[in-house]
């Protein structure tokens, strides 16, 4: 059960945020202004620094000259392949469709399906889900491992703010987005835990969390507002490092 931890922190703060949001949501209906604004961008900086520190400990990773070299080769052919396929666009598109489908339905900031749909994308379509579920799935059944969890308390924590700010807007719908959490990453870490053996047996693991980590620094690089980054199109990266591993064991 320990490998779940990071998704039930996770399904723990959106329940924690929409609830702070349902209180907020109150304050603006009675007049009062919850300066909801500029708290939530402070505290994405605030979390990008988070986790630019979580990716500096995860770069050290690395043992050899070899693995270094295979980690560089992924995250180049990891982005150019996730370019040609358009990850990024394609999931921003995807959403983009589903909520002007829901618009179309209801008014805009107001329907409760248009706020279930936009939490579920923000928390359940990302990088860091992916890599937050692999990372869990190494955490052994005996004890808890905080070190397997941290990419997904860091989004833990930023889905806590985003669900505060999603609640305020569109009320108390986003809460349901926690059952979809809990099914998705659950699914996820079940399935990376399935792969872990064979991932430990041709020693992909220190490479892959050094990718991971390049992939957080990114992520880190959008939350700070230094310049927009296409990070879905990085995660081929994490199936490159297998595919060689395998090939040279």
């Amino acid at each position: 059960m320990w490998k779940y931890f990071g998704v039930f922190c996770n399904v723990a703060t959106v329940l924690l945020g929409s609830g702070l949001g349902l209180l907020l949501r109150r304050r603006t209906a009675r007049g009062e202004d919850p300066a909801r604004e500029r708290l939530p961008q402070a505290m994405m900086v605030c979390m990008g620094f988070c986790t630019v520190y979580a990716a500096a400990s995860g770069l050290l990773g690395t043992e050899n000259g070899t693995q270094a070299l295979i980690v560089v080769s992924s995250m180049a052919a990891g982005l150019l392949l996730g370019w040609l396929l358009r990850i990024d666009d394609r999931l921003n598109r995807l959403g983009d469709r589903v909520l002007a489908r829901l618009a179309r339905d209801g008014q805009t900031g107001s329907n409760p399906a248009e706020g279930l749909v936009t939490a579920v994308l923000l928390f359940c379509i990302g990088s860091m889900t992916i890599l937050g579920a692999f990372q869990s799935a190494a955490n052994p059944p005996a004890a808890l491992d905080l070190d397997c969890h941290t990419t997904l308390l860091i989004k833990s924590l930023l889905d806590f703010v985003s669900a505060t700010c999603l609640t305020v807007s569109f009320g108390p719908s986003v809460m349901a987005s926690a059952l979809f959490v809990l099914l998705f990453q659950g699914l996820l870490v079940a399935l990376a835990a399935q792969l872990q053996p064979f991932l430990e047996r041709i020693a992909v693991m220190p490479i892959l969390n050094c990718v991971g980590s390049l992939i957080l620094l990114a992520i880190a690089v959008n939350l700070l507002g230094l310049k927009k980054i296409k990070t879905a199109d990085y995660l081929p990266a994490l199936v490159i490092p297998v595919l060689i591993c395998w090939i040279l064991a």
